[in-house]
């Protein structure tokens, strides 16, 4: 008998203290609206509440890294130009004979061979581009010619939003480019 009862006690003992115990999710919790992203509903609060809210002002406030770079047109040559003026471009975009062309001017290898990269907007592409120009005297860069095909529209895509483009080819330094409607132009006329 004595054990029955130090068992019952035991019992009562575990059940009082269940009671005691909380639940990690309240009774009274409520579920988040089906529209909410991330901390959304953080949004009236004074920051840091609502990071994600926060980072995004951040980055849309910082310039871009562009060093006084604009896209220019060259109506004679049919290319859209980005660079620091007219005569300094540091990368076209040209259509020619029905190709388009993609000119990377910086330092090229003689005979040197690589992928030209596009990242922005959600899109990357890339194509096969080749050292031209006389290296002897510095005066070399890339070039990537491409007939119309699924890769040139690749190509349109990155740039046909309204965000930054990088432009990227081993052994060059990586090009940001700010978004402008003339980088267009050469794929609209090669029919893209």
């Amino acid at each position: 008998m004595r054990i029955v009862s130090l068992l019952s006690g035991l019992a009562f003992a575990v059940s009082l203290g269940g009671c005691n115990r909380s639940s990690p999710i309240a009774n009274d919790a409520v579920a988040l609206p089906d529209n909410s992203v991330g901390d959304a509903p953080a949004a009236g609060l004074a920051a840091p509440a609502n990071a994600a809210a926060a980072e995004a002002v951040v980055r849309a406030s910082l310039p871009l890294p562009n060093d006084g770079m604009a896209w220019s047109w060259d109506g004679q040559e049919g290319a859209a130009e980005y660079g620091a003026g007219p005569q300094a471009p540091a990368f076209e975009i040209a259509c020619k004979d029905g190709k388009l062309l993609f000119h990377r001017i910086d330092a090229a290898p003689a005979g040197g061979k690589g992928t030209m990269s596009f990242t922005g907007n959600g899109h990357a592409a890339s194509v096969p581009a080749v050292a031209i120009g006389d290296t002897a005297t510095l005066s070399s860069s890339w070039l990537a010619t491409q007939p119309p095909s699924d890769t040139t529209q690749a190509v349109a895509r990155v740039f046909s939003g309204p965000g930054p483009v990088e432009i990227a080819l081993s052994g060059t330094t990586t090009l940001v480019t700010v978004p402008s409607p003339l980088s267009l132009r050469p794929f609209a006329l090669c029919r893209i």
